[in-house]
C-alpha cells in the first residue's frame, strides 16, 4: 500500500470513528433521538395536570403554655420539657417551638428568671422558638427582666426570627418554612394596645404569601370553648377577623383549661387553641402541645404529651384532629402524545402517574411525559403498559424529567409510572472516555489494516 492509499484509508477511519462515538452516545441515552417536531402537529395532543408534590415531610411545631410554676418550684419539669424537644427535634421534625408567655409567677424574682433561662436555653441552636409576654412576665409594671432574659438581643442573629415592635420583644414574629408552604408566627404580649395590633397587621401585609400563626397569652376564656375574654375579642376583631385569608391558627394560655374552637369567616377557618395545666400537679405536669402537620392529609393532629409523666393525654380536648389544605405549591405534569389521553390519576402515597391512551388499531403511539421534580423524584422509574415493564428513554435537567416511550395501538392502554428517589441526568463527563475508547478501537483497526497490507 502505497503513502497516499495509507493516508486515505485514515482519513475514512477517522469519518467512522465519529460516526461510532455519535450512535455511542445514542445507545447510551436514546431520549437525543426524539424528534417531536418532526411528527404532524396535527397528530399531537398535550394536556396538562396539577398536583402538589409527594415528598412534603410531615413538621411539627410544640406549644409551651404557662410555665410560671415551673420556674417557681419546679424546674426539674421544666427541664424536661425542653430537653424532650431537643432529643425529638429530628425524629418528629419539629420546626418551631412557642411559648404562651407567663414564663414566671413573679417578675421580680431573679431565680425564676434563671430557672427559666435555663429550661429556655436547651433550645438554642436546636430548634426555632418564640416567646411572648404574659401578665406575670412584668407586663403590667417592670419589663426589665423580661428584656435581660428574653430580649430581641438574643434572638437578632437568627436567620428565622423578624423583629420586634419597637425594638420590645413583648411583641416579636419569626419566619420558617416547612412541608412546601411559608409561615409568619406573631408572638403578641398579654393585652396588646390596639397599636400593637395594628403592627401585627402591617406585618401580615407585608408577607402577602405567607399562612400566619399568632400567639397570645390571654384569648379564649370561660366557661365554654369559643367564648373569648374582653381582650381576646379585641384581638379578634382588630387582628383575627380583617386578616382571616392568612390566620388559620391562634394559641393562647392564661386559664387553666384545654380546648379549643372553629370559627369561618368569609369562607376562611381560623382554628383557637386554648393550653394551660398551672393548676395541675407539679404546676402542670409537664403537659405541652403537639401540633403535627400532615401536608399529605391535608391534616393537623393534634396531641397532648407530658415527657415528665411519659404519657398522653387522649381525652376529646386533648387529642384531636383539625382539617386544613397545606399544600401551596403546585406541580404540572405535562403529556404530549399522538393517542387519544384520559383518566389520568396521581397517587401522592404510592407516589405514581396514571392514564389511559387510545388510537386506531394496530399504529404506533408514543408519549413524552414531563414531570417536575418538585413533584416526583425517582429512581429507577418504572414505566408500565397494561403492568408489562415498557422500556422507555429518559432525561432530566435541574426542573423536569423527561420520559419519552412508544407502543402499538391495542384497545385502551393503562400505562403506571412509579418509583422512588432520583436518576441523575446523563454527564458530559463520560463524553471524554467514550471517544478514547472508540478512538482506541479504530486506532486498532487501522494497525491491522496497516499489518496486513505492509
Amino acid at each position: 500500500m502505497d503513502i497516499n492509499s495509507y493516508y486515505s484509508m485514515l482519513n475514512r477511519l477517522t469519518k467512522v470513528t465519529l460516526v461510532l462515538f455519535c450512535l455511542l452516545i445514542l445507545i447510551i441515552n436514546p431520549f437525543f433521538t426524539i424528534d417531536v417536531n418532526a411528527t404532524s402537529i396535527d397528530l399531537l395532543q398535550e394536556k396538562t395536570w396539577t398536583y402538589a408534590p409527594y415528598n412534603l415531610e410531615n413538621f411539627t411545631i410544640i406549644v409551651l403554655p404557662d410555665t410560671q410554676v415551673y420556674s417557681e418550684d419546679n424546674p426539674l419539669v421544666f427541664d424536661n420539657q425542653t430537653q424532650w424537644i431537643v432529643d425529638n427535634v429530628e425524629s418528629m421534625n419539629i420546626v418551631f417551638v412557642t411559648h404562651l408567655g407567663d414564663i414566671v409567677d413573679d417578675w421580680d424574682a431573679i431565680a425564676q428568671w434563671e430557672n427559666a433561662n435555663h429550661s429556655m436555653s436547651k433550645l438554642d441552636g436546636n430548634v426555632p422558638w418564640g416567646v411572648l409576654a404574659g401578665n406575670h412576665d412584668g407586663i403590667l409594671s417592670d419589663q426589665t427582666n423580661f428584656e435581660k432574659y428574653f430580649g430581641s438581643e438574643r434572638f437578632e442573629n437568627q436567620s428565622w426570627y423578624g423583629g420586634t415592635y419597637q425594638n420590645n420583644n413583648k411583641n416579636n414574629y419569626q419566619l420558617l418554612s416547612a412541608g412546601g408552604d411559608d409561615y409568619l408566627i406573631l408572638n403578641l404580649q398579654y393585652s396588646p394596645t390596639n397599636e400593637i395590633l395594628e403592627w401585627a397587621g402591617s406585618i401580615i401585609e407585608n408577607y402577602p404569601s405567607r399562612r400566619v400563626i399568632v400567639s397570645v397569652h390571654d384569648y379564649i376564656t370561660w366557661p365554654y370553648a369559643g367564648w373569648r375574654s374582653y381582650i381576646g375579642e379585641r384581638i379578634f376583631q382588630r387582628l383575627v377577623k380583617p386578616h382571616a385569608d392568612q390566620i388559620f391558627l391562634v394559641f393562647c394560655g392564661h386559664i387553666d383549661r384545654t380546648e379549643h374552637a372553629t370559627e369561618l369567616i368569609d369562607g376562611h377557618t381560623v382554628y383557637e387553641l386554648v393550653s394551660d395545666y398551672q393548676l395541675q400537679n407539679n404546676g402542670g405536669n409537664g403537659w405541652l402541645k403537639i401540633l403535627e402537620f400532615s401536608p399529605l392529609q391535608d391534616k393537623i393532629f393534634v396531641k397532648t404529651y407530658s415527657p415528665y409523666l411519659g404519657k398522653f393525654d387522649h381525652g376529646s380536648e386533648s387529642e384531636f384532629t383539625l382539617d386544613y389544605d397545606q399544600t401551596s405549591i403546585l406541580s404540572t405534569v405535562s403529556i404530549l402524545s399522538n393517542s387519544t389521553l384520559s383518566d389520568f390519576t396521581f397517587n401522592k402515597t404510592q407516589k405514581q402517574i396514571s392514564f389511559k391512551l387510545s388510537g386506531e388499531a394496530i399504529t404506533t403511539g408514543y408519549c413524552n411525559v414531563s414531570i417536575p421534580n418538585n413533584l416526583l423524584e425517582i429512581s429507577p422509574w418504572f414505566v408500565t403498559i397494561n403492568e408489562e415493564l415498557q422500556e422507555y428513554s429518559l432525561y432530566q435537567n435541574s426542573t423536569h424529567t423527561n420520559l419519552y416511550f412508544n407502543y402499538i395501538h391495542l384497545g385502551n392502554l393503562q400505562v403506571g409510572i412509579i418509583g422512588g428517589g432520583i436518576i441523575p441526568e446523563f454527564s458530559t463527563f463520560l463524553v471524554l472516555p467514550l471517544f478514547i475508547i472508540t478512538t482506541l478501537f479504530t486506532i486498532a483497526i487501522a494497525r491491522g489494516v496497516h499489518k496486513k497490507y505492509s
